[in-house]
């Protein structure tokens, strides 16, 4: 395997890019042609075996310093290797895997001293990361298969089933809300205000604008009386959707999140050929609780960190992050 960064525009003219995601063993919305370039990424680190390209990934460096890659996982759940369909017998998939994160992980540290990303849960051997000085945070996520989205309310727990009935009981509607029309995107980001984060709102638009345009996402709106009393907000790619915004108003008690949970999977199901949901993973309990009641299975993934200096730095900052 052969590993090299090259430039966003080298990349689009040997490769198309979501082509290669919808074929790939793991390709994400997260790195696709127009969500990599609304992030300002400019370089891939693109991986060859006998001339053929078998992995990319996109480089979400800091906004501080190009030697320093900073993927923030509140924002991009994944950024790791964009990888080809690996060979069908467990051994060789292994080595091919593994000869790919090899020499990915060599040009990565021979190119910067700072290095932060999560990695796709379908890559489960990070043996060649921590060989090489990585420090993985385990993380997990919840996912749900909605290939039979019509049985899916028979595996909601019942508050979940409850909830639904409430909100169909009230009259509330779903709307795709497919020009933000209903939609407040400030009230899907006033979490960050609890940590001291400046807005994102104004990037969070762009994000579910451009993805709209690219078929790649969409609002969703639960409506009483005119009135939203919550929404959410999807990215999907490759079979996969990933729930990444939600509000509701806390003044009308009606269900509304799991209502149009049922509503959007059924949708994503039955229009956009969407075959698991990503509820896109969370440390706190309360969220993790919301998410199995709909009969989600649990998924691990890892953050990868690397510093040149070593990493006690970084493990004080993921305590630090657990403390809160």
């Amino acid at each position: 395997m052969i590993s090299e960064i090259i430039t966003r525009n080298r990349l689009n003219s040997i490769l198309d890019i979501d082509k290669f995601i919808d074929a790939s063993f793991n390709g994400t919305v997260f790195a696709t042609k127009w969500f990599t370039k609304l992030k300002n990424v400019d370089k891939f680190i693109v991986t060859r075996q006998n001339n053929e390209i078998v992995a990319f990934m996109p480089l979400f460096c800091s906004k501080s310093s190009n030697d320093e890659i900073n993927q923030s996982t509140m924002y991009i759940p994944y950024g790791g290797p964009v990888i080809s369909e690996p060979p069908t017998t467990e051994r060789n998939k292994i080595r091919f895997l593994r000869d790919i994160n090899n020499s990915l992980i060599k040009i990565l540290k021979e190119n910067f001293v700072s290095i932060s990303f999560s990695i796709d849960p379908k890559i489960i051997d990070i043996m060649p990361y921590i060989r090489n000085g990585f420090m993985p945070e385990v993380r997990y996520t919840y996912k749900l298969d909605i290939t039979n989205s019509e049985n899916l309310y028979d595996g909601y727990g019942h508050d979940r089933r409850k909830e639904i009935r409430k909100a169909i009981k009230h009259d509330v509607k779903f709307v795709i809300d497919n020009n933000i029309t209903f939609t407040d995107i400030k009230k899907y980001v006033e979490w960050e205000s609890k940590y001291g984060f400046d807005s994102s709102a104004e990037e969070v638009k762009d994000i579910l604008t451009h993805s709209i345009a690219n078929d790649n996402g969409m609002c969703f709106v639960a409506l009483k009386d005119d009135i939203v009393i919550g929404s959410v907000g999807m990215l999907w790619r490759n079979k996969i959707a990933y729930i990444m915004y939600s509000y509701f108003d806390k003044n009308y008690d009606l269900g509304a999140i799991a209502f149009l949970y049922d509503n959007i999977f059924k949708y994503l199901s039955k229009y956009k050929n969407v075959e698991f949901i990503d509820f896109e993973g969370s440390v706190y309990e309360s969220v993790e609780n919301w998410n199995i009641s709909f009969g989600a299975y649990q998924d691990r993934f890892y953050n990868l960190h690397y510093d040149i200096n070593g990493n006690d730095d970084i493990a004080r900052t993921m305590y630090a992050y657990f403390e809160k």
